[in-house]
This record gives C-alpha cells, structure tokens and sequence, in this order.
C-alpha cells in the first residue's frame, strides 16, 4: 500500500475513532456517514461514489419512515437519485424539490406526515396547485410512485432547447390532453364500459393524475378479465387497470409545428354533438424541437400494413422497419417470451387436448412498436382504431400459446393450422370428426365489438351463428374450437341414433343379418352419412 492511500485510510480510522465516544442514532450515523462520503477531501472514484450512492439508497429504501427526519432523508435521497435539487424551507417543515422548470413544495407534519404537496411549473402565471395524487402516494410511503410522477414530471422538459422553448412544451401538451377530454366527454352517452372501450375515439380517458400521465385504454379481451386466484371473470369498470393501453406523452424530436392552445370545438347543430379541428395557425401553435407521443403500455407486434397507414396518418415514422419477421411467428416469440415457435402449440380443455401449427403469409410482415409520435389531436383516434385491430388479432392468436402446457397423448390430440389471411382475417383448418374432408373456420376480426366465424366443410355446415356466439364471448380460438368439435360430435351421436332406430324395425331390419347394412359399425355410418338427421 502507497503512502497515500495509507494516509487516506489513517485520517478516516481517525475520523472514525472521533465518532466512537458519542453515541448517536442510526438515522444520525446514516447522514453523517453519507456527508463523510460526498465530501471532496477524499478522491473518489466515480464507480465507487456511484456503488455507495446505490447502497446507501438501497438502505434508505428499507428503512421505514416514521418520522420527519427519516422522510425528509428519503425525500432527499430521491431527489439525488432522479438528479434534482432538494432544498429545507424557513419553517423545518417546508421543503423544495426543483428543476429549472418546475418545483414541488412539500409541506410536512411534525408527526412525518405530510399535509400538502403544491407542483408550480415554469411560465405559469396561477399560484401553484395541491396534488392530491403526489400527498396520496407519500401519506401511504409509497417512494416508488412518487419516484415514477417525478419521472413524469421531469419527462414533460426533456428537450434540448432553452427555458422559452420548454414553457411552451408544456403549453402543447396540457392543450392536447384538454382536447381529448373534449373528444371524450362527447362519448358520454356510452354508459356500457366495453363499448366506451372499442367504440369511443379515445377509449376509456384516465386525466393526467400529478405526475402520470395522461392514459387511454383502447382494448380489454376476455383474457385480461380473468381473475387466476378466484377463477372468475371480472366485470369491466372504468376504473379496472387492465387491457391495452397508451401514455400521451412529448418527446424531443426533429422540429415540428404544434398546437399551443386547444383545437378542438363541437359543433352542437345536429342531435349528435361531434367535433371539430381547428388548423394551425400562428396564433395557436409554434414550432418546437418536439411530438407527442402514444407510448404503448408494453411493446405490440403490428403488422406493416397497419404500421404504414399509421404513419400515413400522423406523416411521421414509428419504429424500425428495416428487420420485419411474419407476423404469427413475431406474436408468438413476443408473447411466449421466446419459449415457444409456431410449430406445435398445445393447448390442453377440460375434455380435449389441441396441437396448433401456425402457417405465416409471405405478405404479412410485422415490427414491435414500443411508441407512435403524432402532432395533431385528430390523429389519436385514428391510431387507436389501428391499433384496435392488430389488439384484437394478437388476442385472438395468443389465446393459442400456453407457455406451460406439456405434450400430451398425441393418438388423442386434435391437430389445427392456423393461417394468416390478411391482419382482420384468420383461418383454423381441422380434420371434421365426422367427415373424411377438412373443415375450416373463419374468422372474420373487422369488427371489433361484432367478429364473425364462417365454416366450410365438405357437406355444408349450419352452425356458423352458434360458432359465432361462442367467439364472441371468449375471443378464443381453442375455446370456439372446442365448442364447435362437441357439437359436430353431438351431430354424429343424433345421425348414429337416427340409423339404429332406421335399422331395428319388426323384422330387426339389415342390422339384424350377419354381416347385413351398417350398423354393426357406427363409424363407418357417421363417415357414410355426413348429412343423416342434417
């Protein structure tokens, strides 16, 4: 060991031994050693400081705050954390978290508790508001929610640009959230949760709540309803956090040209109120080093036809387009985790067991969208309709990926193909249980609130609307499968008994002579007699 780094070691023993004598509480030791660390007596190095700085906050983290010294160290250690600066008020109990362009005055209890929270942003003429989310978060010591709305609040200016520039950001994005409560609130007369998601422009609209931002949730399958500890399905409610969904957000861009005060109006001369887009101006918008974002809940396959006529739309491009995969294989890395492939999918019912082999189309190619930036407020419900429909598709082939499901009897296993037809079309090909033919479903996926099922089989089938009402209720390829298999099987039970009741006449009717008729072979009926008692 060199004489410096002996040197170092022998004054901070001495600091050390200094300390001994007195007896202080951990919270006293916390703080004392954290200065002792930040002090720039010592070189440091920036690895170290940060891996101290982590450990120390990872000590905070699991220290339970009970009193005001104890929150104001935490609040202290975020704010270091989230790189903000963290400032005591006159009183003791007042403290500052800010920015350059916006700070929170945190006023606290005596007790620790915390009494009010107040968000001012920059270029805002109004007193600065209490946030009941931000005294919510902390009066439950709920660090990482209040971490995450700083996050929030700090996203809103991250833009390279000067303090004039970051104001009017802000501007921007409060008049786009405005104008998609307006767009909401016209949906109003939609009392039916599961309409007002697939059938209102923006879905159901959460308002930004301090620091979170705006959310539009655009699709809930039956999937997202169920409840794995109960096993049962959960009513839809507006205040039920489940489905896909999307964040409105601003991000630094190229320049772009964006509202600065809202643009939307309703015209009320019709007996439905519908809205109307004012155009940009110079009065009403200005150019910023920025666009507004959707940012997806968690990454979404979209196949690239739908990607294109996003990008038609908002005129702006979305993710990297340059590696598409097909579309079945890309949903089925993606919601398998990269488990699974697209060849021998299990999926285990209650009665059947099925193997699902998915069949790409060369024409179908698809990208993971993690975001979609946009300009216009007009533009939001036409991407969420686009985004519906890849939704509901990934929903429908995702019902055929179980992670968990083992191989089973294959003698006893129903094979399928599912076939890509286009990004609203699906196909399910199958062996008919009563016929020496192939059947196929369709899945017609255009409608997203009404999908339909068409079947083609060899003898002509007359089920299509219960095939239809089964899909409509479940989204579910195994669970319609099985639905319509059972009733072919109950089909070929009806024609087994209506040729053994044709065959036991007076005499006892060819079933009765050896050898005689056919039906000392039930299968071979049910083969011969597709559309018997049909």
């Amino acid at each position: 060991m060199d004489k410096a780094k002996e040197w170092e070691l022998e004054m901070l023993m001495e600091k050390l031994r200094a300390k001994t004598g007195q007896f202080k509480s951990f919270y006293e030791s916390a703080k004392a050693l954290r200065m002792a660390l930040l002090e720039k007596r010592y070189p440091v190095d920036s690895v170290e400081r940060s891996q101290l700085h982590k450990c120390l906050d990872t000590l905070q983290h699991n220290i339970k705050v009970t009193t005001v010294q104890a929150m104001v160290e935490r609040l202290e250690s975020v704010s270091r954390q989230l790189g903000l600066k963290f400032v005591a008020g006159p009183s003791g109990l007042d403290f500052f978290i800010s920015t350059d362009m916006f700070y929170l005055e945190l006023v606290l209890e005596p007790s620790g508790g915390v009494k009010d929270v107040k968000v001012h942003h920059e270029g805002k003429v109004e007193q600065p508001q209490s946030c009941e989310e931000l005294v919510a978060c902390l009066s439950r010591r709920d660090f990482t929610d209040f971490t995450a709305q700083l996050e929030g609040l700090a996203s809103i200016y991250q833009l390279n640009a000067e303090k004039k520039v970051k104001c009017k950001a802000y501007a921007a994005l409060t008049s786009l959230e405005t104008d998609l409560q307006m767009l909401a609130s016209l949906q109003s007369y939609i009392k039916e949760p599961y309409h007002l998601v697939h059938k209102s422009p923006v879905g159901i609209l959460h308002k930004r709540r301090g620091g979170h931002c705006m959310k539009l949730v655009y699709f809930v399958s039956q999937y997202d309803l169920l409840d794995p500890v109960n096993k049962v399905t959960r009513p839809l409610t507006e205040s039920l956090d489940v489905g896909h969904s999307v964040t409105v957000c601003m991000e630094g861009s190229s320049a772009h040209k964006l509202q600065t005060s809202t643009l939307v109006s309703v015209n009320r001369s019709t007996k439905i109120c519908t809205p109307v887009y004012s155009p940009l101006t110079s009065q009403n918008s200005a150019s910023l080093p920025a666009c507004f974002v959707l940012k997806l809940h968690q990454p979404m396959p979209v196949c690239l036809a739908l990607v294109h006529r996003i990008q038609a739309v908002t005129e702006i491009e979305c993710g990297d387009l340059s590696n598409p995969l097909p579309l079945l294989s890309l949903i089925t890395q993606h919601l398998s985790e990269g488990k699974l492939d697209t060849r021998g999918l299990f999926v285990h019912l209650p009665d059947q067991q099925h193997c699902y082999f998915m069949t790409d189309s060369p024409q179908l190619d698809a990208v993971l969208i993690h975001n979609i930036p946009f300009s216009l407020p007009q533009h939001v419900p036409q991407i969420l309709g686009l985004l519906r429909q890849q939704a509901l598709f990934n929903s429908v082939v995702g019902s055929c990926i179980r992670t968990n499901t083992r191989h089973g009897d294959l003698d006893k296993t129903v094979m399928l193909e599912v076939s890509a037809l286009s990004c609203q079309r699906l196909s399910v090909s199958l062996e008919h249980p009563l016929e020496e033919s192939m059947a196929t479903v369709e899945l017609d996926l255009s409608d997203i609130t009404q999908p339909a099922c068409k079947i083609y089989t060899a003898a002509g089938d007359n089920s299509p609307d219960y095939a239809t009402k089964v899909f409509q209720r479940c989204l579910s390829i195994p669970v319609t499968m099985r639905a319509l298999i059972k009733c072919w099987q109950r089909e070929g039970s009806r024609m087994k008994e209506a040729a053994d009741n044709s065959n036991n006449g007076p005499l006892g009717g060819l079933g009765g002579l050896p050898g005689g008729g056919m039906g000392g072979d039930p299968d071979i009926i049910i083969k011969q007699e597709p559309g018997a008692g049909g």
